[in-house]
């Protein structure tokens, strides 16, 4: 599960049939779908940090150069954190891409001299028209909630607003969850080998759940396909309300409608303490045990390209 896997041709995709993507790792996936080229929270550099001298190191190296890409429509970004929106990256990409962000984001890029930048609160949405010869490629961008919060220094804690994104083409519904908690899951919730003993059925002991997931899925589902988090959640009690564990995860999968899911936010930086390889396990354990097809949220590789 873990390490880079076969980098196929990045082009512009011009099927109206099919959803490709490329995992560049940690929240960075190239997604390919109705024509369209999008990135999600592009990172390429070394360490997710304000420097690249210290700060949490890729265990991977990135598949493949920024240059290597295709053409890029739109990119989307879900909060501000460093593992999320990285500064190196963005003035490569420069100000053709068309850059979504939540509010209050918009500052920083304009900063850098770009402006190419639409910024959005949750529920808002904008429609976009890329011109391409005689036809048209169409992209609707629904800024949707999530459970996190944001800031980028010691003065600016959610000075700004963090979110996930509804994506729609001509032919397909996309969800990218970003960084979210679901439930918030108290001291001492969990057995010593890091199982978890209640946060799997929250509602057996009433904890709390993040609605946004449900409401997104009665606005918007079925989704086509689903990116959500799945690592950075030890220890519980500390991370569960900002950052999802596999078992949230997949019950976000179940509360958003999504056909098919794709687990992300592990196995690329050491930010919190479960094992670097512990995330995907508890995800397939979870699938057994409600007995849903594992094919239905798979983990992929470095640099892979899935075909959906």
């Amino acid at each position: 599960m873990y390490g880079k896997g076969e980098l196929l041709s990045l082009r512009t995709v011009s099927e109206h049939i099919l959803l490709f993507t490329t995992w560049v790792g940690h929240a960075t996936f190239l997604v390919q779908f109705d024509g369209l080229n999008v990135l999600t929270d592009p990172v390429w550099s070394d360490r997710c940090s304000p420097t690249q001298w210290v700060g949490p190191k890729r265990f991977m190296p990135v598949p493949f150069a920024q240059k290597e890409l295709p053409p890029i429509d739109a990119v989307i970004i879900s909060h501000n954190h460093y593992d999320h929106l990285d500064e190196r990256t963005v003035k490569e990409l420069g100000n053709k891409p068309l850059y979504l962000v939540p509010s209050g984001v918009k500052s920083w890029f304009t900063s850098l001299g770009i402006t190419n930048v639409v910024e959005l609160d949750w529920w808002q949405e904008h429609r976009v028209d890329f011109p391409d010869g005689d036809r048209v490629r169409s992209l609707r961008a629904v800024c949707t909630p999530c459970q996190h919060f944001s800031g980028r220094g010691a003065f600016d804690r959610n000075k700004t607003l963090w979110c996930s994104w509804v994506l729609e083409g001509q032919t397909k519904r996309v969800y990218f969850a970003g960084d979210t908690g679901f439930c918030t899951v108290p001291r001492g919730c969990e057995h010593p080998g890091g199982v978890p003993s209640i946060e799997a059925v929250p509602s057996a002991v009433n904890l709390p759940v993040c609605p946004a997931f449900e409401e997104i899925g009665k606005r918007f589902g079925p989704i086509d396909i689903s990116f959500i988090p799945i690592g950075a959640y030890s220890p519980r009690y500390f991370m569960s309300s900002v950052h999802c564990s596999p078992e949230d995860a997949v019950a976000i999968h179940m509360a958003v409608g999504s056909k098919q899911s794709v687990a992300m936010h592990w196995g690329t930086f050491a930010l919190t303490d479960e094992p670097i390889m512990e995330p995907p396990l508890r995800l397939r354990n979870e699938l057994e045990r409600l007995r849903i097809d594992p094919s239905r949220f798979i983990t992929m590789k470095h640099g892979e390209t899935r075909t959906f």
